[in-house]
């Protein structure tokens, strides 16, 4: 069952509140006072903005934040989320982004530190007060109160969601987590050294309840693809890349709203700096305080070009549009194919694997699996023309609004099915599964990818119930995979006074200590 079944559950919603806003009326949900809770942890309630127009038209502002969006359940493709009829989850990994926090770096230093500063020092606030959507700038102070305290950390409302996560994760795989080593104590969850993740990941232990022991993972420099944050590990790797595209489009778009904002409150003269930080602030301000009025202030297309923009700098960045980002993603992958096909319980002696990490890593995962992919059904395509930096692809796959809000996750199972039929491929003459996979072709083991709650299928393989994939064809499609990006020290320029120089991850083997 998905995340927003409970992490709403036991929520009464009251009468929408109206904010005047143009050109549509605006309303936000409000709460029950009866407090919520999954597995006994309370459950943090973010307040949608949700912008109303003719027709029922609903516009949940929310679910286009990109990587500052409180989390929420994935539409997908519109699959059944729970196991095909006749099929039993045997075996599942995860990996999972870190919970809510104050802000990252880059946004609190490029966009919402100058915003903020120059906003508590302006000496003439009234102004804003003759507006209709600005009005509350006259009174507003800063959700960040102790920068160097609080920017990159978990916010409060961040761990009451990762223990909500907990919750989730127990209903949805209670005979994994019954069946495995967790009873004697020896249950282990893994995470990334900073202390967003490892908050995340203690908060999720607590709503586990289990006694799970916590594996902290290095994010050292030289730690090649042994790592939970590869991205750093990788010195080919740049953080920069998509600035540009992403730059282009915000000049584009912010245009008119940097003239509306200004003939409205003359004398603040509003900046294209601004204009995003007012954006960012609806999601930082709604998981700091559960509650803000930037969401109020932009229309639906204007939100749609601030998704846009991200999905132009993730693109970039840690997407398609990174020549090397499948070759970041596809340790994991690869970790996971062993995990799924093994047999030998002293090596991977789980039946469930978490991990929390960082936002760059989910869609690193994804650009492995080939997922999310604009042109996955165009191979003569070139990628990069999908994502223009003059005008909106509205057609496109690649969302990151769907992919990294927080406590996003990729989730990939290992189905086992009672009397499944295999459909074939006329395309191919594979009659068996190898890259390390035992032969299951006929013993009715499947796999699915899950991303945020929903079912994604892969593209080149959807040849089992509810599309999923048999684990035979998905060790031959992941050795596909290998044989283009499996080079992750080739990619990454390790020289080879690394240490630690390898393709691989094995932080998941029972037998390697950390």
């Amino acid at each position: 069952m998905r995340f927003l079944q409970y992490l709403f559950a036991g929520l009464l919603f009251g009468s929408a509140v109206t904010v005047l806003a143009t050109p549509h009326a605006r309303s936000i949900e409000s709460t029950s006072l009866i407090p919520a809770a999954v597995a006994g942890m309370p459950v943090p309630h973010h307040k949608r903005q949700v912008i109303e127009g003719p027709g029922g038209y609903r516009f949940d502002v929310l679910q286009h934040l990109a990587g500052i969006a409180p989390y929420f359940d994935s539409p997908g493709v519109q699959l059944d989320p729970h196991p095909p009829n006749g099929c039993l989850v045997t075996k599942a990994t995860y990996i999972v982004r870190h919970s809510n926090i104050y802000a990252n770096d880059f946004d609190y230093e490029t966009y919402l530190s100058p915003f903020l500063s120059k906003l508590a020092n302006y000496s003439d606030r009234s102004i804003f007060s003759r507006t209709t959507d600005l009005a509350f700038l006259a009174n507003y102070t800063s959700p960040i109160t102790n920068a160097s305290e609080q920017i990159e950390k978990m916010t409060p409302s961040g761990g009451d969601a990762a223990a909500a996560y907990a919750g989730v994760i127990k209903k949805t795989y209670p005979n994994l987590l019954n069946s495995t080593a967790s009873q004697a104590d020896a249950f282990r969850i893994w995470a990334a050294s900073a202390s967003r993740d490892v908050d995340t990941a203690k908060a999720f232990i607590q709503g586990l309840g289990n006694s799970a022991t916590l594996v902290i993972v290095n994010e050292g420099e030289e730690d090649s693809a042994d790592s939970l944050t590869p991205h750093i590990s990788c010195p080919a790797f740049d953080a920069s890349m998509g600035s540009v595209q992403s730059g282009a489009w915000e000049q584009k778009y912010t245009a008119p709203l940097i003239e509306r904002f200004n003939a409205a409150a003359p004398g603040f003269n509003f900046t294209l700096t601004d204009v995003v930080g007012m954006q960012q602030l609806c999601g930082y301000d709604t998981v700091i305080r559960n509650r803000t009025d930037f969401c109020d202030v932009f229309t639906a297309d204007e939100w749609l070009s601030f998704e846009y923009a991200n999905d132009l700098m993730y693109f970039y960045s840690i997407g398609y549009g990174n020549p090397i980002a499948p070759q970041l993603g596809l340790p994991w992958v690869r970790s996971t194919l062993d995990i799924l096909s093994a047999n030998d319980t002293s090596i991977f002696n789980q039946s469930l694997y978490i991990s929390f990490t960082h936002r760059e890593e989910p869609p690193l995962v994804l650009t492995a699996l080939g997922l999310f992919n604009n042109s996955a059904y165009y191979p003569g395509l070139d990628v990069n023309s999908t994502m223009p930096t003059d005008r909106i692809n509205h057609q496109r796959a690649w969302r990151t609004s769907e992919i990294l809000p927080f406590l996003g996750h990729v989730g990939v199972e290992r189905l086992q099915c009672a009397n499944a039929s295999l459909e074939t491929n006329p395309d191919s003459d594979s009659t068996s599964g190898n890259g390390g996979a035992e032969d299951v072709w006929d013993d009715g083991a499947f796999v699915r990818v899950l991303v945020n709650g929903a079912p994604i299928p892969i593209p080149d393989c959807q040849n089992g119930p509810g599309e999923s994939c048999a684990l035979g064809s998905f060790a031959d499609y992941i050795a596909q995979r290998v044989a283009l990006y499996g080079d992750f020290v080739g990619a990454c320029g390790i020289n080879d006074t690394v240490t630690n120089r390898t393709d691989l991850l094995n932080i998941y083997n029972a037998q390697t200590k950390h």
